[in-house]
């Protein structure tokens, strides 16, 4: 049998992540046995979130034979089927009662041609929706072989990941953990920046976003070269150059940056289909020894291990608690930078930056600072790599009225420079 995948990966960030197989060629019994297979070996696509009687909210995960019929509709080959496909990318879930995933499954005489997965967002990201799709062509080999379905893979991290959600003893321990971490890197950032005080100043009420970009081979050969070398992970480097931008800029001893990078670090968490959204801080040294800096910043990161999500109310409390009048809500305040769409690897979903894609890799566009046009709101400051070995798309975004926005161009080569020199 072969089981084919179109080129491109379709899915909506909106409310469900939805993709299509096409190609099955497979008895519909079997295409019935292989989503067993994979709702077994992922619990977060059998999670139902009832309410309690606080009016909150609790995992019940279902056993994995339970109520498939529910998540598998059956549609005649040709606008039938396309319809129902349409019309599952469309469900809005229903989260207490309904499974998170729904199967339609296209038929011609017993064989099933094409296979819709549409997810609730709640239940998976971009990444997850690459692994469901690679489980299923496992399976479903698997499956007509007469093999275990995931045998010598490595066990996906489990379970759902939302952290009033995670009843169970793992998600508590998870949820734990996470509370535990932010208060290690804000008491870190504290007292990182013992005699820095902000500015001052408040935000503008209509804050314009400016964004720049630089497309940098050099960027991504040097990181992946000081990864390679001092076995650091590449996110690491990135955020260590990052990090002496900021505090160049700021006038800061160290910066506080938020990454979702560190969530798919290990085997488990890369199997893993569920949601990575919670990013993790990382306190970054802004001056010193850079081998010094280096592995202070891969320290703070979190390796090999899942990361909970963390209530930004007790986040928020957290911050007011530790860092006393260095936080705030005005202009200049110690805070966690965000990473946003995150430092990630060549597999993982670093394909484009949704409508407003630039082909990074190109090298018509390499060595180029990209300004994109000004619009209304957004992140007050961001951050953004995108790293493959070959190229890198470096981003600052930040609202104008910020010290970042006149010096965005100049802290993007400082990055590129830095890494140049690390490398060297």
């Amino acid at each position: 049998m072969d089981v084919g995948i179109d080129a491109d990966t379709p899915w909506s960030y909106a409310t469900n992540f939805a993709t299509v197989v096409d190609g099955a060629a497979a008895r519909l019994g079997v295409v019935l046995a292989a989503i067993g297979d994979l709702l077994d070996r992922h619990e977060g696509l059998r999670t139902l979130l009832p309410t309690t009687g606080a009016g909150g909210r609790e995992q019940h995960v279902l056993p994995a034979a339970e109520r498939l019929g529910e998540v598998v509709r059956v549609a005649p080959a040709g606008p039938e089927a396309d319809q129902a496909i349409a019309a599952a990318a469309a469900t809005a879930f229903r989260l207490a009662e309904q499974q998170p995933v729904l199967f339609v499954l296209e038929v011609a005489a017993g064989t099933v041609h094409r296979i819709g997965i549409v997810v609730d967002h709640s239940a998976v990201d971009g990444w997850g929706m690459r692994v469901l799709r690679g489980d299923l062509m496992q399976a479903l080999r698997s499956r007509t072989s007469g093999r275990a379905a995931f045998a010598g893979r490595p066990a996906p991290e489990q379970p759902l990941e939302t952290a009033e959600w995670e009843a169970s003893e793992p998600g508590r321990s998870y949820a734990e953990r996470a509370e535990t971490h932010w208060r290690r890197q804000l008491d870190a950032l504290r007292d990182g920046l013992t005699g820095w005080r902000p500015d001052g100043g408040t935000a503008p009420p209509d804050p314009v976003l400016q964004s720049r970009w630089l497309a940098s081979a050099h960027a991504a050969r040097a990181a992946q070269t000081v990864a390679t070398r001092t076995g650091l992970p590449v996110s690491a480097i990135y955020l260590t150059a990052f990090g002496s931008a900021i505090s160049l800029v700021e006038g800061s001893p160290c910066a506080g940056i938020r990454s979702l990078a560190a969530n798919r670090l290990s085997a488990a968490t890369q199997a893993s289909v569920r949601k990575a959204v919670m990013p993790v801080p990382v306190l970054v040294p802004g001056t010193g020894d850079l081998p010094a800096r280096l592995a202070a910043t891969a320290s703070n990161q979190l390796h090999g291990h899942r990361f909970a999500n963390l209530d930004p109310a007790i986040a928020a409390a957290h911050a007011a608690e530790v860092l006393g009048d260095l936080a705030g809500t005005g202009a200049a305040t110690a805070r966690f930078n965000y990473i946003d769409a995150s430092i990630v690897g060549s597999a993982a979903n670093s394909r484009s930056l949704g409508a407003e894609a630039i082909p990074f890799t190109d090298p018509a566009v390499q060595d180029r600072i990209t300004e994109q046009p000004d619009r209304p709101g957004g992140s007050r400051y961001i951050l953004s790599v995108q790293h493959r070995p070959s190229a890198a798309l470096l981003t600052i975004a930040c609202h104008s009225d910020t010290t970042w926005a006149p010096a965005a161009a100049d802290m993007l080569r400082h990055v590129e420079d830095m890494l140049i020199r690390a490398s060297e």
